[in-house]
């Protein structure tokens, strides 16, 4: 029998838990506990399979804690604390401890929350789980939200984390000054918190796209039944020449990567000057990709020619 991936398994709790549980697929889990809302998001990072080779303990730290932020910017909600899980392998120095450490510190001190506490065990690698915890007081964008007319937008371009790992993992060359960037994006990636808590109030839909771009479009076209019509890639020169340089396919590299963290939301078209001009106060580059309209699927439209784009993008057990 073919063994589950991360989807069925996650399938698979949601069908044991049942409806009276409220376990969602979404971004954040919402908790009402007498009069109290919470928010409430879980993330793990498993040393073989999130950290990249050259990636610095505190870097690791910090993206540890990114997932999470990143889950809690696209529906508009400040993170006020966290706990942290960690499963330290045999042989690490009190110095990689401190680095540990100072990461986390320096991390909660850029996205503004407390760590309060957590759990230390040992194992045969590095694994970190971060619980984060805010308060909703107001109502908050699902997946599900996208209507008939509303303009599809990114919190910023795709395709340099995919570049960055293949510069990292597999020693690609690219003649561009752009390979800091690329590299950035793989060890220190930018959550759009900031943008997020000013901006959630105008989407009708959002999700983090940690995932891959294809995966969060075709997820958020399922859950809120509308096409999702894509008329422009998201993404950059450097990433265009790179694919150029490198003989690789440009919409690969953007819509199948991963661990960009920005958010992708809708918009109706009435609120758009409101969203353009929070992201230019917060220094976020929006790329407006398309429209929502009656129908399913994400529909790519390229010289006037239409296909569907499949999910594709990271997911565990089976990437």
């Amino acid at each position: 029998m073919k063994s589950p991936d991360e989807t069925k398994i996650i399938k698979i709790f949601q069908s044991r838990f049942g409806k009276k549980s409220r376990f969602q697929a979404e971004d954040v889990e919402v908790l009402k506990i007498k009069n109290a809302k919470f928010v409430v998001k879980s993330d793990m990072l498993v040393q073989s399979t999130d950290v990249p080779t050259g990636m610095k303990l505190a870097d690791v730290a910090r993206k540890s804690l990114v997932s999470c932020v990143s889950d809690f910017a696209c529906k508009g909600i400040q993170p006020i604390f966290a706990t942290i899980a960690l499963a330290i392998p045999p042989g690490f120095t009190q110095k990689m401890i401190n680095d540990l450490a100072n990461g986390f510190l320096r991390a909660s001190k850029e996205f503004g929350f407390c760590i309060v506490g957590g759990d230390t065990n040992e194992g045969k690698e590095l694994i970190i789980e971060v619980s984060m915890f805010g308060a909703g007081s107001k109502k908050m964008p699902s997946r599900g939200g996208a209507k008939t007319g509303d303009i599809i937008i990114t919190s910023g371009p795709f395709g340099y984390s995919s570049v960055g790992l293949k510069i990292v993992l597999n020693s690609n060359k690219i003649k561009s000054q752009a390979t800091n960037r690329f590299r950035k994006a793989v060890f220190r990636p930018n959550p759009r918190l900031d943008f997020g808590l000013k901006a959630a109030r105008y989407f009708s839909s959002s999700m983090d796209s940690s995932d891959g771009l294809a995966i969060t479009l075709n997820d958020m076209s399922k859950q809120s039944r509308k096409k999702f019509v894509i008329t422009s890639l998201p993404t950059g020169n450097n990433v265009i020449k790179f694919a150029h340089q490198n003989k690789m396919n440009l919409e690969d590299l953007v819509f199948c990567g991963g661990e960009e963290y920005e958010i992708v939301f809708t918009v109706h078209p009435r609120d758009l000057n409101k969203v353009r001009s929070l992201a230019k106060k917060t220094d976020v580059s929006l790329h407006e990709i398309g429209h929502v309209s009656n129908g399913k699927n994400v529909v790519l439209i390229d010289n006037d020619k239409s296909r569907i784009i499949k999910r594709c993008g990271w997911t565990h057990l089976r990437s």
